[in-house]
């Protein structure tokens, strides 16, 4: 498991396509630059929706850096040449496969759909440009024609992109979905997951046991809708519960999702795993104990290791611990009045507070 694992980045495109994500030229390319020096392999954009993404493109093709851009395409020849003249290599061709999709947005059969696929694969390669193929609500296309699917295309392209696009799947069913082509799949196997049900990441960690070998995700977890698999959270998942260490900079991961968030404007809940203000804070008095005694007690690794820092907080659920931790030799009867006026304070105000508040608050009560 996790042997030829690589990673997959669509903040660029999927990610935009959050409500009200809007990135700069400027910021695409420092992000680009930022996941490439992590240690994604691929960097998606798609430059036929508008004259600033094609500049985008172009530019992105220019830059030096090891992540390959990749630029996801429309089942369109014109498309297709767009691509080939922005100087990008790699294509990611996309259809659906549900019948709802064929029906209703396209319009035409499961064999017309699939001939057309075939038609652009060859296109496409014959413009010398390496070509992955991603199936759009794979998760509720009929089986039969999914395994089709596989069986004609997966021998003609580099990565064959498994898209549960409702997120509607649950991590056993992923793990099958997968399961069911690794055996008669020609290609690597790739999975994208939208995360609308709150299961993105768990989804990709049963698709990678599976013989997934290239996951789709964004940074931060934007994207339609409810966003797509967060990669900060599916690394350190696979890093700290499946002994899968991949060749990237974990300790870029805090920055990497700041810059992510400043840019989109989208700013993280902050008990977001991983990279949120609270992934790493710790205000009641049993867990701000065990945490000055062994933090493995409560966190999971050391916050450095993806960037974060530890925060100890004081209120209402506050014990000595951790005022005597800060506040050096510091009488009993002090520390005990401390606490119950920090307590009472936190209460009032509704809030938590810092140890450098809490060291004031100590100095004027005491001075």
């Amino acid at each position: 498991m996790g042997k030829n694992l690589t990673i997959f980045d669509t903040t660029l495109r999927d990610g935009e396509q959050m409500p009200h994500v809007v990135f700069s030229k400027e910021q695409k390319l420092e992000l680009a630059m930022l996941f490439s020096e992590f240690g994604v392999a691929y960097i998606d954009i798609m430059p036929f929706i508008s004259s600033h993404e094609l500049e985008v493109t172009r530019e992105l093709a220019r830059l030096d850096m090891s992540a390959e851009i990749v630029a996801s395409c429309r089942m369109m020849r014109k498309d297709i040449d767009t691509v080939h003249q922005c100087g990008v290599r790699r294509i990611c061709l996309f259809t659906p496969l549900s019948d709802l999709h064929l029906e209703r947005k396209l319009g035409i059969s499961k064999e017309r759909n699939l001939e057309r696929s075939l038609e652009m694969i060859d296109y496409a390669r014959r413009k010398g440009l390496a070509v992955d193929f991603a199936c759009e609500d794979y998760s509720r296309a009929d089986k039969d024609y999914r395994l089709q699917f596989v069986d004609r295309i997966s021998d003609k392209v580099g990565t064959f992109f498994l898209a549960d696009t409702t997120g509607c799947k649950t991590p056993s069913e992923t793990f099958d979905m997968v399961k069911a082509i690794t055996s008669r799949c020609d290609c690597r196997i790739g999975l994208h997951e939208h995360n609308d049900f709150g299961m993105a990441t768990a989804n990709t960690l049963e698709g990678i046991r599976a013989g997934v070998e290239v996951f789709s995700g964004t940074f931060t977890g934007i994207g339609e809708r409810a966003g797509n698999a967060p990669i900060e959270e599916v690394c350190a998942a696979l890093k700290f519960i499946d002994n899968v260490d991949l060749p990237v900079k974990y300790n870029l991961l805090k920055n990497i999702c700041d810059r992510v968030q400043a840019f989109s404007g989208i700013s993280l809940h902050p008990h977001k795993p991983i990279t949120g203000e609270n992934a790493f804070s710790h205000e009641a008095g049993i867990h701000v104990q065990g945490i000055l005694t062994d933090a493995l007690m409560y966190e999971n690794f050391d916050p450095a290791f993806v960037g974060h820092e530890r925060r100890i907080l004081f209120g209402k659920h506050s014990g000595k611990a951790g005022l005597n931790h800060f506040i050096d030799d510091a009488p009993d009867d002090e520390i005990q009045m401390l606490l119950e006026t920090v307590k009472e304070m936190s209460q009032e105000q509704e809030r938590s507070f810092s140890a450098s508040e809490v060291i004031e608050l100590h100095g004027s009560l005491f001075r």
